[in-house]
């Protein structure tokens, strides 16, 4: 009897201190940093242009560190700039094009848990042309595995560079 209770005391220390931030309980935060790759859906020479003024539209796969080191997918679309109101408020000016961004992005954990996330009012983005700048904001909008009927909000900024590469941060306040 006693060996099943040291056995079960070592294993609950073991799942509360090997993956502290990884757990999908109400009220836990997650903060993880993104990076990855970026893929376009029409650019010239490499650099992303919109067709025939349209959304410009983006797929990003990468891996995160932080909270569980889950893989992301996420998919993209940044509405198009309004050249008659330059410099795009709120952008700086070495950055002057922008506009809104909406996006989904999933996160895949090792154990199959999935977390959904989607953009809302607020998220935009900022570029000079070749680089960008985004801020999110957004809400959870579920999951599976440990975070099944997972509601919250989330924030996050991402970068971009030539080449298709991102990095960026992103924090999850679940409720």
């Amino acid at each position: 009897m006693k060996i099943g209770i040291f056995v079960t005391v070592a294993a609950l220390g073991l799942a509360l201190f090997a993956v502290p931030d990884a757990h999908g309980n109400e009220g836990s935060d997650l903060h993880m940093q993104i990076f990855g790759g970026n893929v376009v859906s029409s650019d010239t020479d490499g650099i992303p242009t919109p067709i025939d003024g349209g959304a410009i539209t983006a797929i990003q796969s990468g891996q995160t560190k932080g909270s569980g080191s889950p893989s992301l997918f996420s998919s993209a679309a940044l509405e198009a700039v309004d050249f008659s109101n330059l410099p795009t408020p709120g952008c700086p000016a070495a950055m002057p094009l922008g506009s809104g961004i909406s996006a989904t992005i999933v996160f895949i954990y090792d154990d199959g848990s999935l977390l959904s996330l989607t953009t809302g009012p607020g998220s935009s983005y900022c570029s000079d042309g070749v680089n960008f700048t985004v801020n999110f904001v957004g809400t959870v909008v579920g999951g599976n595995g440990r975070f099944e009927g997972a509601t919250g909000t989330w924030e996050g900024t991402t970068q971009t560079f030539p080449g298709g590469r991102f990095t960026g941060e992103i924090s999850v306040d679940l409720n």
